[in-house]
């Protein structure tokens, strides 16, 4: 895929010798948002001409909002239906999907001295039908000794964490990456076995077909982005 993107970019760049200042407006998971904020600055210095702009979300409303025709060049997604349906739609462009990322799902005791599922009184987790994290924590919570507990649904997993560091909720299940960029002490949670929960297969793309878009989209499949992405916390493709 990397090499599908830099041939049609070469194809775009050949058919527009005369390249402006754009500015692209890029839908981004809320989990994945911190990551490509790196990524794009990283990328915007040595393309000063190319403004990136950033809308995180939940994948289910990014989602809906594009369906929608919400004005959007490009949407990185917590999972992999949602992108293989705007393509299936004709919303996206086809042959531009890749996978960025694999999510890693932890539980998570904000001032804990060692992570314990039966310490478990009131658990955030994100929304299964907008957040594939939210459907991986259903389905990691079904599986493990959780004591009886109230649950806290969030529309995201970003909410979900915040529900944890407020006190909203004493546990919650986010993102392994949310924990790393945060610096979270080890001992405060718990990386889930991944058969416990569907695998999160995170995908992008392109809704416009543009030389700048494609450029960007191939440097994020580039061994420095994913240097940066597996140094945030996720697995890579």
């Amino acid at each position: 895929m990397y090499r599908i993107l830099l041939a049609l970019f070469a194809a775009w760049a050949l058919c527009s010798p005369l390249l402006g200042k754009s500015s692209l407006r890029i839908a981004v998971a809320s989990n994945f948002h911190p990551t490509l904020v790196q990524i794009a600055a990283a990328y915007q210095e040595s393309h000063p001409d190319t403004e990136l702009t950033l809308i995180p979300g939940s994948s289910g409303k990014l989602y809906a909002q594009i369906a929608n025709g919400a004005t959007f060049d490009a949407f990185f997604s917590a999972d992999s239906e949602r992108p293989q349906k705007l393509e299936n739609a004709g919303i996206a462009l086809a042959d531009t999907r890749f996978t960025f990322a694999l999510g890693i799902l932890a539980f998570w005791q904000p001032g804990s001295p060692a992570a314990d599922l039966s310490k478990t009184q009131t658990l955030a987790l994100a929304n299964p039908k907008l957040a594939p994290f939210g459907l991986a924590a259903t389905q990691a919570r079904d599986s493990l000794p959780f004591p009886p507990h109230r649950s806290v649904t969030a529309s995201s997993v970003s909410q979900a964490f915040t529900f944890a560091q407020s006190g909203a909720a004493d546990s919650a299940f986010v993102s392994y990456s949310q924990l790393r960029q945060l610096e979270i002490p080890a001992a405060e949670y718990i990386l889930i076995d991944p058969e416990r929960y569907a695998p999160i297969e995170q995908q992008a793309i392109a809704l416009k077909a543009s030389h700048q878009l494609l450029e960007f989209l191939a440097y994020c499949q580039s061994p420095e982005a994913q240097a940066t992405i597996a140094a945030a916390g996720y697995r890579v493709p």
